[in-house]
């Protein structure tokens, strides 16, 4: 198995790109009980007109999309939407696919949807239908089906939606703010979506469009729309954009360009050299670019004073031997839950950290064994998805989402409390003097009094390096705040050793 670095920023970027695209994928015929598929032709009342899309990065083409928009026969929309795109991740070429259908209202608030994204070994689809007060979601990931019930405080739109609320006012002027409840079907995150027109600009026919700023959490795009809701161009983090085209335009791909390899876009600049990352117990930096409240001040590994970050990991021989390995404090409830990603609950979960670890009384070495287990029984490969625990365990490959999460599922287990963190970590793979990027690790809490270490499954860590700059802890739907920071966060080295 070769060394593998920071693969956080391809989900995070598959997921920004998800967030312009999102659409479904009609599933196949359902089971008894589960809900049913969307059928365009029933629901079609009138052709839909498609739109194509070129999808670029730093300016090269990378992929296509393609929507369409027909009326209903209760005067709803029907919203269809596909898209195919190449990255490459230290050299590994990934194909992403997504492709589905959303119905809307007549008022363009979502009401059912389908959909789909794979790339290969990952796939992960899922039906919803939108009541007033809550919404329903069969995931189908790693030959299961879950049903999820979410409450929601209003109808919410999704991305292809959107334009039906530009669509829908009278006059639009620059200086207009429109707040939009907003569901991610991807990562099941809710909020509120904030649209602020900034700009007019008059397209070559001589019709005016407007530039609007899209704000989900920290996730911002910017995208020009002309009033009747038809996308013309959208910008995301690190030079993403969709560019209106016609349809073979669109399908048009350069010939012998490889893919943009987006790791190397996800670099964190570090002023200053630092030598040997995977021994440093203690780092001193000065925070560049962004605020530094970005970042998750949590003592004592992680102290944020002013515009410094300081990182302290502790030495084997400074975590307690005699922590029971399974935690009985009712606080820490939370840290041994499943969630839909981490099937802790799963019979083939409970059985592998049974095997790995139900005969170890020490919570600090059933900790450190199953970082050995992940870090050994997972292939590095880069992966474009929503990790599954269960799926992970399956496929036995991935990056370090994939083992991160299996990591997380598998101590909570054991009733080993671990959470999931996200943000950064140096690696001097793609240039001499290194660089920071977007990673992610889990965190067990095997402090005397509580506190939570971060370990490394992916580079085999117990406890892991300081080198471990977190940005945000939890599931998807906090890690995609990453790219909140994208593109601007850099350090100025003070002191490592």
């Amino acid at each position: 198995m070769r060394p593998l670095s920071m693969l956080t920023a391809v989900e995070a970027l598959a997921l920004a790109v998800w967030l312009v695209l999102a659409g479904a994928l009609l599933l196949d015929g359902p089971d008894e009980g589960r809900m049913v598929p969307i059928d365009p032709d029933a629901l079609s009342a009138g052709p839909g007109e498609e739109a194509w899309m070129g999808i670029y990065f730093q300016g090269q083409k990378v992929g296509y999309a393609v929507s369409s928009d027909a009326p209903t026969s209760d005067g709803g929309r029907l919203l269809r939407n596909r898209s195919a795109f190449k990255l490459a991740a230290f050299g590994d070429i990934k194909q992403v696919v997504t492709a589905g259908n959303a119905v809307v209202d007549r008022d363009g608030f979502l009401r059912r949807f389908d959909f789909f994204m794979s790339s290969d070994p990952v796939r992960i689809a899922a039906r919803g239908e939108v009541g007033d007060d809550q919404v329903r979601i069969e995931l189908h990931q790693a030959g299961e089906v879950e049903t999820l019930t979410l409450d929601i405080d209003a109808p919410p739109h999704m991305s292809l939606s959107l334009g039906t609320v530009i669509a829908s006012k009278e006059e639009i002027h620059v200086g207009d703010r429109y707040e939009v409840p907003y569901f991610d079907p991807v990562t099941l995150a809710q909020d509120t979506m904030v649209i602020r027109v900034f700009d007019v600009e008059v397209l070559p026919d001589g019709e005016e469009a407007y530039w609007m700023e899209r704000s989900f959490g920290d996730l911002t795009t910017r995208v020009l729309m002309t009033p009747s809701g038809q996308v013309m161009r959208e910008e995301g983090a690190l030079g993403m954009s969709l560019v209106r085209q016609t349809a073979e335009e669109a399908q048009e791909m350069p010939e012998g360009a490889e893919p943009v390899d987006i790791i190397s876009l996800s670099a964190v600049k570090l002023k200053g050299r630092l030598s040997n990352p995977r021994e440093a117990h203690h780092l001193d930096m000065r925070i560049v670019g962004v605020e530094p409240e970005r970042l998750v001040n949590d003592p004592p590994v992680q102290v944020v004073e002013g515009d410094r970050v300081i990182l302290s990991t502790p030495l084997v021989a400074e975590l307690p031997a005699a922590l029971p390995r399974v935690d009985t404090d009712p606080a820490v409830a939370p840290y041994l839950a499943a969630t839909p990603f981490l099937p802790v609950q799963h019979p083939d979960i409970q059985a592998q950290a049974d095997k790995l670890v139900g005969h170890i009384d020490s919570r600090r070495e059933a900790a450190r064994v199953l970082v050995d287990w992940v870090y050994g029984y997972l292939d590095k490969a880069p992966t474009i998805g929503v990790p599954n625990a269960l799926e992970v365990l399956q496929v036995g490959q991935g990056d370090c989402n994939e083992h991160t999460a299996l990591y997380v599922a598998l101590a909570r287990a054991a009733g080993i409390p671990a959470r999931i963190a996200a943000g950064v970590v140096f690696s001097d793979r793609l240039a001499d003097t290194g660089a920071f990027y977007y990673h992610a690790w889990p965190e067990v809490r095997l402090g005397a009094d509580g506190e939570w270490v971060p370990v490394d499954p992916t580079f085999g860590q117990f406890p892991a390096d300081a080198t471990h700059v977190k940005l945000v802890e939890g599931d998807l739907d906090r890690q995609i705040e990453i790219m909140g920071v994208m593109g601007r966060l850099g350090f100025e080295l003070v002191e490592v050793r």
